[in-house]
């Protein structure tokens, strides 16, 4: 497997752990929750940083 294939599939995990967590939020009580929907938002943003750091990572494999 290559690189830029490598960086294509975890895109695709991430994003698709990203949905995952959405779905998760929005069926959550706001009050009842609040702390489970604290803690997968974090992991929300995390899970955009790594998205973000693979996108680079990506753009630099495609001007090599």
């Amino acid at each position: 497997m290559n690189p830029e294939d490598t960086i294509w599939r975890i895109i695709d995990r991430l994003d698709e752990s990203r949905g995952i967590l959405s779905e998760s939020l929005s069926a959550l009580h706001p009050k009842k929750d609040k702390d489970l929907i604290d803690a997968l938002t974090e992991v929300e943003q995390l899970t955009q940083t790594q998205l973000n750091i693979c996108r680079r990572a990506q753009r630099r494999i495609q001007r090599s």
